[in-house]
């Protein structure tokens, strides 16, 4: 069988309504620029990742030496990596790079998330079983980087840039504080842009609401028909009580 683009287009319509239905208009469109809010969110999860990942290390960083004012060499200095700056620079050289990771995902209660999104693997699944899926576009490019996801790795870099000093006072003064609420709270976000610090519900599908309304019926229907033959013995017992 043959699919069309505008098969897909309409295809990918009804399957963004049906998966996203009660989404705001916000959360659904195609290509948008990425909030400060949600470049935040996301920078703060990588790099708390990417320093939890190295803090069990027991490596001892030693500092070069150097000529003082008299001509002499002063002596290494001998500090454990976990404690020392360059474990942090280490840390936020390359976090921005796991941005390239997340896919925009409009059938989920956070818009940026890692992994295809479910409308890409549901077209994924059918080009898999041999069904002709055209989009307009070569198939070694549907898996390329959106450029709305490029925008969120540079705006990631450039937050990191900004609040280098901000990120390094944490690091070495405030690391017993999450990392999310002082630097997205307290340091980058007005009040009024840090709605999407607060925790998501999970989006309710409609097959799950079928289901839920299918058990009520069968419920209900299960519940009549103990009753009818309850009834019905009652009238029994009381038949054979008359005679």
């Amino acid at each position: 069988d043959n699919i069309t683009f505008p098969m897909v287009s309409g295809f990918l319509l009804l399957l963004s309504m049906f998966l996203c239905l009660g989404c705001s208009a916000k959360e659904n469109e195609v290509d948008r620029e990425p909030a400060s809010c949600e470049v935040c969110k996301l920078l703060s999860a990588e790099l708390t990742d990417k320093l939890e990942k190295s803090g069990s290390s027991k490596v001892v960083v030693e500092t070069g030496s150097r000529l003082n004012v008299k001509g002499e060499w002063s002596e290494q200095k001998r500090m454990a990596y976990k404690t020392s700056e360059l474990r942090l620079l280490d840390a936020t050289e390359k976090v921005c790079e796991k941005m390239l990771g997340y896919s925009v995902h409009t059938d989920k209660p956070e818009r940026y998330a890692k992994g295809r999104s479910e409308t890409m693997s549901t077209l994924h699944a059918l080009r898999d079983k041999g069904v002709k899926v055209k989009l307009g576009i070569p198939d070694e490019m549907w898996d390329d980087t959106p450029a709305e996801i490029s925008k969120l790795r540079l705006k990631c870099d450039n937050m990191v840039e900004e609040y280098e000093d901000e990120i390094s006072e944490w690091y070495f003064k405030h690391q017993d504080k999450d990392l999310q609420t002082w630097l997205c709270k307290e340091k980058i976000l007005p009040s009024n842009q840090q709605d999407c610090l607060a925790p998501k519900p999970a989006m309710k599908s409609k097959s799950k609401k079928k289901s839920k309304k299918s058990s009520k019926k069968k419920s209900k229907k299960t519940s009549k028909k103990k009753s009818k033959k309850k009834s019905e013995t009652e009238t029994k017992t009381r038949d054979k009580s008359e005679l």
